[in-house]
Formats: C-alpha cells, sequence, structure tokens
C-alpha cells in the first residue's frame, strides 16, 4: 500500500458504499478487505476493511467520508 492513505476503517459493506461515492466524484479508492483473510485462516468472517485514497485526495475524500456517515456520539 505504498503511497497511499487509510481513511477509513470499518464494514466491508460501509466500504463499499463509500468507495462508490469517492467513485462519484472521481476519486479511485482501494479496499483492502480482512474478511477473506480471515476465511481461510479459518477465523470465519471479519467484515472489516480498510479504504485508501492517494495522497493528493485525503482532504476531499475525507470531507465527504465525514458526510457521508453520521459522528457518533459518546
Amino acid at each position: 500500500m505504498d503511497g497511499l492513505t487509510l481513511i477509513f476503517e470499518g464494514t466491508d459493506f460501509e466500504s463499499r458504499i463509500l468507495k462508490a461515492r469517492l467513485a462519484d466524484v472521481g476519486i479511485e479508492s482501494l479496499i483492502k478487505s480482512e474478511t477473506a483473510a480471515a476465511l481461510v485462516s479459518g477465523f470465519g468472517s471479519t467484515d472489516r476493511s480498510k479504504l485508501f485514497v492517494t495522497p493528493e485526495d485525503v482532504e476531499t475524500a475525507t470531507g465527504i467520508i465525514n458526510s457521508a456517515i453520521p459522528a457518533k456520539e459518546d
């Protein structure tokens, strides 16, 4: 993942939705899913993934993600 910046960690479903939203505005992104690795290793499904973008797109992508995901209240 050299040259890419982690901008989101969540479920596979959330990551796929965010990837589509980023693509809608021309931002390419990469999802690294831990689900397949967990299944192959015999740990079952973790349903966790990470979403990466290039450093040039971090600011715009972060704004899109922040507007798409409601803030969690403590």
